[in-house]
């Protein structure tokens, strides 16, 4: 299974910063592979929000729960957490989304409990540690305008819950003009997220290459897959989650 993927031609879709190893992944397999990022991150800027941030940073003794819902959470979360608390302090728990978030903690120094085998919210709440939660002060890490999903449940499960919001996703400015200019005929696209799929939808939209419509979806969970359905794409392979392992056997469901 080598070169399983030979001949085929991939268009993946994710911010540069977080590309890299999944389209060697795909080459390694004999792909032909483009990339035009449909999702930007940045850190939220605005001095109500660094605001924010400060504060959350600073009382961060005060909390039980650290969850961390992405990669993007810890690489923004710990640049903070490290300027202000040079020795983190002992109190807080560490929690992650998924494999690849665990690994991000690990690698700045901090041990967690991660999500399992869909790493998803889902998967996080189910953890045995966090069903009883009566008053614990717990504290998300996450962009700006994320789920809501563990907020609410922890909440309603009796926990104090605050979220620190660090960065925002956006649609990169010349998305759908570098997708206009690409006159390739793709087998399958990969997003990794409902929110690329929703700015691929548009940029195609935009564009008018609808014939990328017929590209098979790659996408890392069933609520994208139901969300790709709805957009108007009828080819669309859910993966068991984002990690390159899963989505590369959603792409040989695909294409091979």
């Amino acid at each position: 299974m080598s070169e399983s993927l030979r001949g085929k031609r991939i268009l993946t879709t994710r911010p540069v910063h977080q590309s890299t190893s999944w389209c060697v992944l795909l080459r390694a397999k004999g792909a032909q592979v483009d990339n035009i990022p449909m999702l930007a991150i940045a850190p939220l800027e605005a001095p109500e929000a660094q605001q924010a941030i400060k504060n959350r940073i600073l009382d961060f003794d005060q909390v039980e729960e650290a969850i961390f819902v992405s990669q993007n959470a810890v690489r923004y979360g710990m640049d903070w957490l490290e300027g202000y608390w040079p020795q983190l302090p002992l109190g807080p728990r560490y929690y992650a989304i998924g494999a690849a978030t665990a690994n991000a903690l690990s690698a700045r120094g901090v041990q967690c409990e991660h999500s399992d085998a869909h790493m998803n919210s889902e998967d996080l709440l189910n953890l045995p540690s966090l069903q009883q939660v009566d008053d614990r002060r717990i504290l998300i890490f996450r962009g700006s305008g994320g789920r809501t999903l563990i907020g609410n449940t922890l909440r309603e499960r009796g926990a104090h819950v605050d979220y620190c919001e660090l960065y925002q996703r956006t649609l990169p400015p010349d998305a759908a003009d570098h997708l206009k200019k690409y006159h390739a005929t793709v087998d399958a696209i990969s997003v990794h997220s409902g929110e690329t799929l929703t700015n691929l939808s548009l940029c195609i939209e935009q564009s008018s290459l609808m014939r990328l419509r017929q590209a098979a979806i790659i996408c890392p969970s069933q609520r994208v897959a139901k969300q790709a359905k709805d957009l108007g794409f009828p080819l669309v392979y859910p993966a068991l989650n984002a990690s390159d392992s899963a989505m590369l056997e959603a792409m040989h469901r695909a294409l091979c």
